[in-house]
């Protein structure tokens, strides 16, 4: 999806080639010519395109589903740090004093963050969201539902 909007340019510039190898329209000497039309209208419809990216998210904040802002239609989210520390793995590095920068802390953090992806991963299709995020907004400020009760459940 991401060769989309090149393949689109791509397109639109061929189009422009091949309407500018046409015969000149007959008309008011200021008027456009045809090619000039289908590049104008190429923009626009880039233009229009780049404006409708409604969700604003970092790829960073991705937890599991759709990785692209531009694709996004019924995300969800989570308290990532909250659902990270009620994994048994955190809870045992907590209850046990175990250093998180030690190896096994970071063994033990790791298992943690492949059972939150995983949980997150079987809520979100359950619920049929399409991805579930650290963090996503939209621009006309709508509610995105937090499942992090529903992942901690998993545990």
């Amino acid at each position: 999806m991401k060769k989309l909007p090149f393949l689109f340019l791509c397109a639109c510039a061929t189009l422009a080639t091949r309407l500018d190898a046409a015969p000149p329209a007959q008309g008011p000497a200021d008027a456009p010519q045809a090619g000039q039309h289908a590049v104008l209208a190429g923009q626009e419809l880039l233009d229009r395109a780049c404006l409708d990216r409604d969700w604003i998210a970092r790829a960073s904040d991705n937890v599991c589903g759709l990785r692209d802002p531009n694709q996004l239609t019924n995300p969800a989210v989570i308290d990532f740090d909250t659902v990270l520390a009620s994994t048994p793995e955190m809870k045992r590095v907590r209850d046990q004093g175990i250093d998180p920068k030690s190896a096994e802390g970071i063994q033990l953090r790791s298992a943690a963050v492949t059972r939150l992806t995983n949980a997150c991963e079987n809520v979100r299709v359950a619920d049929g969201y399409c991805s579930v995020w650290k963090a996503v907004r939209h621009k006309d400020g709508r509610t995105i539902p937090d499942i992090s009760s529903q992942v901690i459940a998993l545990f």
